[in-house]
């Protein structure tokens, strides 16, 4: 029986519409770039994202949660164009196992 996304998946993802700061450093940048992003699912273990920019994959990248001041850094696992084509989906995974709460949803 092959497995699933689902059943691969470390911890359970929870909707979410979190207002975040997304910060990295683009290929080519002299300075790192923040942009105003939504993290639209969320999890223990990282989160999928949306954005205006895209990502490469294996990019870091920071996230500043302002709902409880705290900064993350993540690892872009996926990246994908939204089907309108004006935003781009990015699946981040933590790079930092001890991120306590990051999210707030425990």
């Amino acid at each position: 029986m092959a497995n699933t996304a689902q059943e691969r998946r470390r911890s359970r993802r929870i909707k979410q519409d979190v207002t975040i700061q997304l910060v990295s450093m683009q290929p080519g940048a002299r300075s790192a770039v923040a942009q105003a992003a939504r993290a639209i699912e969320v999890s223990d273990h990282g989160a999928l994202l949306e954005c205006r920019s895209k990502f490469d994959l294996g990019a870091d990248v920071m996230i500043h949660n302002p709902a409880n001041l705290q900064n993350g850094l993540f690892k872009v696992v996926r990246a994908q164009v939204t089907p309108s084509g004006a935003a781009w989906n990015i699946a981040v995974e933590f790079q930092e196992t001890n991120q306590a709460n990051f999210w707030g949803i425990r």
